[in-house]
Parts: structure tokens; sequence; C-alpha cells
């Protein structure tokens, strides 16, 4: 796999925390599972996130990228909506919902800024951030499978940064558990391409309930 310089800085570009998308403000169940105790140290927190990833960002949201991708490549708004609509469609909690919705209407507002002729944001109500990321990805000129690695990427610095304030971890255990993630990029990856469509979606229960729970939890650092 080749990239330019130009791409790979875009990459870093998108892939970046400080991106204005508001990202960082969620723990997409996280917090719930470190104050029930089931995130408490580096080899639990790393489980957590790594199964997320690979049971869900892997059998979900990654195979939607890849089709929202090729769909925006070849102007095909009818198969954008689609799989963004079932995108959202899997938000098992409100919660879940409303962050995707929130984070892609902040990211679509970031693409209108940095490309003013670019028309395709307005091809969907409720952009998702796959669906913004697909779409920055292709602005910037990086192919679809470095940009999902950018996006997996991305999501989990986010968790791992969640953890680091809410459990907490200190900055050596963080950068141990991005680096056991880092090699479940390219298996998640493996796993989303080869996925039909009828095969897309996740059965994450614990993910699911620590995200209803979230929402009632008494004292909050996040809105997810």
């Amino acid at each position: 796999m080749s990239i330019t310089t130009e791409s790979l800085l875009g990459l870093l570009h998108l892939a970046s925390p400080a991106l204005p998308v508001g990202a960082f403000a969620y723990s997409q169940g996280l917090e719930t599972a470190i104050d029930r105790q089931w995130c408490y140290n580096r080899e639990t927190t790393g489980n957590w996130i790594s199964d997320l990833m690979q049971q869900g960002m892997a059998r979900l949201d990654i195979p939607v990228f890849f089709r929202m991708y090729d769909a925006f490549a070849t102007e095909d708004q009818k198969q954008v909506i689609h799989w963004n609509e079932t995108l959202l469609a899997f938000r098992e909690t409100r919660e879940l919902y409303d962050e995707d919705c929130q984070v892609g209407r902040a990211f679509a507002v970031w693409v209108k800024s940095m490309y003013p002729e670019e028309t395709r944001t307005d091809w969907l109500q409720s952009p998702t951030q796959a669906a913004m990321f697909a779409l920055s990805s292709i602005c910037h000129g990086i192919d679809r499978k470095t940009a999902a690695t950018g996006l997996l990427w991305s999501w989990c610095e986010n968790q791992v940064t969640a953890a680091t304030k809410a459990v907490p971890l200190g900055q050596t255990d963080a950068q141990h558990i991005l680096k056991r993630l880092i090699h479940g990029i390219e298996p998640a990856l493996t796993t989303a391409r080869s996925l039909e469509d009828h095969e897309i979606g996740n059965n994450l229960m614990h993910f699911a309930m620590a995200s209803c729970w979230h929402e009632h939890q008494y004292s909050r650092l996040f809105r997810s």
C-alpha cells in the first residue's frame, strides 16, 4: 500500500483528536463499564475496547463505511442515503443515535468549510460520522482502505483517551493499550471487507446495556 505525502497528511488531519467535531465528548458506554467495574485496569480496559473494535466497528461501522465511500466516489446518492440510514438504524440507544448525528453534523460543517464547492454534504439530512469521514477522505485523495484505517485509529484513540480520564489510566498504560489495538486494526479491516450486505451488524448486548444505563448514571464526564 503506497500513499502520497499529501494524502498521508490529509489522513493525519482527519484522524486528529483536534478535529472540531466533538468526538472527545463521548465514551460510547465505556464510562458505564468503568462505573460498574467491568473496566478497572489496563487489561480489562484493553479487552473492552478490543472487543468493541472486532465485534462492533469491524462488523458494522467499517463495512458500512466502505459502502458509503464507494457510493460517494461513484456519485450514487441513493446508496449513500441507504447506508447512512442503515447505520443509524443499528444504534441501539438514544445516546448512541444522538452521538452519531451530532458528530456527523459537526463533521459536515467542517467539510463544507474546507471544501466550499463540495455539494455531496447536502445529500444527507442526518449524516453519520462514517459518512462524512468517507466523503472527507475522497476530498483528500485518500484510498478507501487507508481511510478506514484512519477511522479505526481515530476511534481507538478516542476510546483510550476516555479511559485515561475515567478509569483512570496512566499515560504509559494508555500507550500499551494503543499498541495492543494497533495489532487488531488489520484483522478488523479484513473482517469488514469480507462481509456481505446481509452479514453486516453487531450483537453486543453488554455494549447496548452500558449505553442504556449511562443515560441514567448519576455522575458522568461524557455524553454517551
